[in-house]
């Protein structure tokens, strides 16, 4: 992703938005297609294979946090959260600490282990 956000990029459109994520990360045409058609659902089946006690599923938005400055990178990144105000409060430190530096994040071992589906 660029060094700094995408102006207006709120009022792009759904095309005009996955144009600029294409040209900015490595999606396959497979993934670019899902988030092209995607409606947000996941089916009982899968849910049910990732956690024990799945009862059902329900959705939330996928958002695009910009331009975060960690180890003197440009990152952006999806973000999912079911509060909206999430977002726009997070873009808003990230200018802040940009300011600052940024932010410097540094691994320590490994504390946890994670699991990441992909369907």
């Amino acid at each position: 992703m660029p060094d700094s956000p995408i102006p207006k990029f709120f009022e792009k459109t759904h095309e005009e938005k996955l144009d600029i994520i294409c040209n900015f990360s490595d999606l396959n045409d497979d993934e670019l297609n899902h988030l092209k058609n995607a409606t947000g659902g996941l089916d009982f089946e899968y849910a049910n294979k990732m956690i024990e006690n799945a009862i059902g599923t329900f959705s939330f938005l996928l958002e695009l946090l910009q331009i975060f400055k960690i180890n003197n990178f440009g990152l952006s990144f999806p973000m999912v959260i079911e509060e909206p105000s999430v977002i726009p409060a997070a873009s808003k430190a990230a200018k802040i600490a940009k300011l600052h530096g940024g932010f410097t994040a540094k691994v320590d071992g490994n504390i946890s282990i994670g699991k990441i589906s992909k369907f």
